[in-house]
């Protein structure tokens, strides 16, 4: 937790925010971008969700003074516990997951297995993807805007790296931001296993692989970006958003 001064333990990296019962809540910031600029600090987070979010970790949420919650999982994730914030101030956009059969997974093994899973992802939600952006690019003029799923790598991960593509950050930096979550979703899985809650899926049964946050699965995701699209600015251009929206996202979110 943080001390009297609002300073994270030196053991903890400056991107990582303290929320007691969440493991991969963090900044998205801080990112150079091609152009010169760099991404703000504080005004764009990520982070699983707030199933096991204890009384500590509520307090680190609100001191954050988020303007938005951008929810993005299924109906029966988000009926299991109360938000980060009031629904006034929670948008749920379910992103579209591919069917994972618990008792029968399909290959799951490698990062292009991955990789592939989010391709489908993506296809079957551009509607809610564009959505998302509209919605970050609305609210950030009111304050900061967090991005969540159920473990903070797969859904929240891609909409990072779209955010990231829209404003122009390196390749290497949306890379280094995705793999920052493999510790922290191997660490959930474990806790899940040890100490799993009434209601949690069986995640012992799935590949361990699926949780996993290889640089190889995200630089996969962005080279067929490319291959299909020419660019990851036409990539962003693809998605259904509103005009004004890209350049919102870069004056919320870059500092040149």
């Amino acid at each position: 937790m943080p001390d009297d001064s609002g300073r994270l333990p030196e053991w903890l990296p400056d991107w990582h925010v303290d929320v007691e019962g969440c493991v991969n809540f963090r900044d998205a910031g801080g990112w150079a971008t091609v152009d010169g600029g760099r991404l703000r600090r504080g005004r764009l987070f990520r982070s699983d969700d707030p199933i096991r979010i204890t009384p500590a970790g509520r307090a680190a949420v609100d001191r954050l003074g988020l303007a938005m919650v951008v929810d993005l999982r299924q109906q029966t994730q988000f009926s299991r516990t109360p938000g980060f914030v009031e629904p006034a101030r929670t948008a749920h956009v379910p992103l579209v997951d591919q069917v994972v059969d618990h008792t029968d997974p399909p290959p799951l093994d490698t990062p292009r297995d991955i990789a592939d899973l989010y391709a489908g992802m993506i296809d079957e939600s551009r509607g809610q993807l564009g959505r998302v952006l509209d919605l970050v690019a609305e609210h950030l003029s009111d304050g900061p805007v967090l991005v969540h799923c159920a473990f903070g790598k797969d859904r929240a991960g891609l909409v990072t790296a779209l955010l990231h593509a829209a404003v122009g950050v390196r390749p290497q930096g949306i890379v280094a931001d995705y793999v920052r979550s493999d510790i922290p979703a191997r660490r959930r899985r474990a806790a899940m296993i040890a100490a799993p809650l009434e209601d949690d899926p069986p995640v012992a049964r799935l590949p361990e692989a699926l949780f996993r946050a290889s640089p190889e699965t995200i630089e996969l995701v962005l080279a067929r970006a490319v291959d299909e699209h020419g660019s990851l600015d036409a990539w962003v251009a693809s998605f259904p958003t509103a005009r004004s929206t890209v350049d919102r996202l870069r004056d919320g979110l870059v500092e040149r």
